[in-house]
């Protein structure tokens, strides 16, 4: 080991103490990591000696050596690189000199701070995966947990699957595998531009920019970019006679199907179909009701009838928060809007049509080993299947959703109650569910036509027939539908 008076004085916020050695191979080591055009410079003054960045500086472009507050030490060296591949991308990038050096002094020289801000994707992904289950469910405000599958299948869905298109999450944040993996193609050979797809990678790329240490200079590339969803999936709809015919013909087949197990599904999935009509549910949601065949007690000790009993005229439905099956672990499902009491169209007829007060609730069990997503979107993708092996007109799980919002309004239910019973907002309901077309205001209208009408027209009718409404029997008469003091 050399004597303190061999020993070089350096710069920065190094001291050796008869390390230098070990310094000196670390920057013979990591200096050709470099990209090219911007490289690490061991300069001299005197008998100090100081660690640098070396590149061709806007706006004279002459390469020359740049303080980047940096240690002369092993860690130094590959913070320097570090730095290196930083510069390198906003000379690229950057056009303005004033804009580059104002980045260059917040990102490359800044004190005390750069070294902790120098993070890579998997730290950043890290940071983005432990804030998503910190936080708390949108719809239902209920906390979010790794120990919930649908939690795990959400996440992966919003973020996690977004963050398996870097290739290399031990890179730092860079505008160029921001730009490859925004302009990825679409595997299916649609449009990017304009796609949900599209839309969703652009904020995964914010949020992602917001925590790396050259954020201005990320975002500012993003700025201009138009990330608005131009390109949807066509709604399907159904109409009530095209569903009631299906619904019948299907039900008729399926007495003739040989083998007793595919008959039965077959009688499950319909009876899963009638129930999404008449309560307005997404499958999964029927598969976490809780009084189907068994009365459910509130906490308050109100009662709540079985579906099945033979008594019960209201027929409301009681949604857990989770459906009944699990994954191999034991974890929970839950239901996208949360646990509540829903209502069936109040459509007597149709109800006792679908045959609802039998309840046929199919089995479905998860397979081991299953991820996440299939876990939690098994029980719907079967009923997808089933239907479409059935021939139904639609396939998507939606349209019963939206031929109980027709129905709810033709009933006269207001659209907030029909929006609160669906588990979302107004707005929501008049974006996503609501039915246009001329075939589906006339059936509005037919119901319209059923509905009460006001008092000061029952009136006016009521005289046109000759009825005396001064009468002590129609005075009684209006006063209990009209509810008048």
């Amino acid at each position: 080991m050399s004597n303190a008076t061999d020993t070089p004085t350096v710069g920065g916020k190094g001291n050796y103490d008869g390390g230098y050695a070990r310094f000196l191979k670390a920057y013979q080591d990591f200096k050709g990591e470099c990209p090219k055009g911007v490289t690490l410079k061991l300069q001299k003054t005197g008998t100090r000696y100081n660690l640098l960045l070396q590149f061709k500086q806007p706006p004279t472009g002459k390469r020359l050596p740049k303080t980047a507050n940096l240690e002369c030490t092993p860690q130094g060296v590959i913070d320097g690189v570090k730095k290196a591949k930083l510069v390198s991308e906003a000379l690229g990038t950057i056009t303005s000199a004033s804009e580059f050096w104002n980045w260059y002094d917040a990102t490359i020289s800044g004190k005390n701070q750069i070294e902790d801000n120098l993070i890579t994707y998997r730290e950043i992904f890290q940071q983005l995966e432990d804030e998503y289950f910190a936080g708390y469910n949108r719809n239902t405000g209920r906390k979010r947990s790794r120990d919930i599958v649908s939690d795990l299948a959400s996440y992966h869905q919003s973020k996690g699957v977004f963050f398996e298109d870097f290739p290399n999450w031990d890179e730092y944040p860079s505008w160029e595998s921001f730009k490859a993996m925004l302009y990825t193609p679409l595997q299916n050979g649609e449009q990017l531009i304009g796609s949900q797809t599209f839309r969703e990678r652009y904020y995964i790329l914010k949020a992602i920019a917001e925590k790396s240490p050259n954020k201005e200079h990320l975002l500012k590339k993003l700025e201009p970019i138009n990330a608005k969803q131009t390109q949807f999936r066509k709604k399907q709809r159904i109409s009530i006679d095209a569903f009631k015919d299906w619904w019948y013909s299907a039900k008729q087949e399926a007495y003739t199907v040989k083998s007793p197990q595919h008959q039965s599904s077959r009688h499950n999935w319909l009876w899963v179909t009638g129930m999404a009509v008449m309560y307005g549910l997404r499958p999964t949601e029927i598969a976490a009701a809780v009084n189907l065949t068994k009365p459910f007690v509130t906490d308050d000790g109100i009662t709540i009838k079985a579906l099945s009993d033979p008594d019960n005229q209201d027929n409301y439905l009681v949604l857990g928060d989770y459906v009944y099956f699990t994954d191999a672990e034991g974890r929970k499902v839950s239901i996208k809007t949360g646990g509540r009491v829903v209502a069936p169209i109040p459509s007597p007829e149709m109800f006792d049509f679908l045959e609802l007060k039998r309840p046929l609730l199919p089995e479905y069990s998860p397979k081991k080993g299953s991820q996440p997503k299939t876990i939690a979107g098994g029980f719907d993708k079967k009923f997808t299947h089933t239907i479409f092996s059935m021939k139904c007109p639609v396939t998507q799980k939606y349209a019963f959703r939206r031929l109980y919002n027709l129905l709810g309004e033709k009933y006269g239910l207001p659209i907030e109650l029909r929006a609160r019973l669906m588990g979302h907002s107004t707005i929501v309901n008049e974006g996503k569910y609501k039915t246009e077309g001329i075939d589906a205001t006339l059936e509005v209208l037919k119901g319209v036509s059923k509905l009460p009408i006001p008092l000061n027209v029952a009136i006016e009718r009521l005289t046109a027939l000759g009825v005396d409404i001064d009468s002590p029997e129609a005075k009684l008469f209006l006063r209990v539908i009209y509810q008048i003091n």
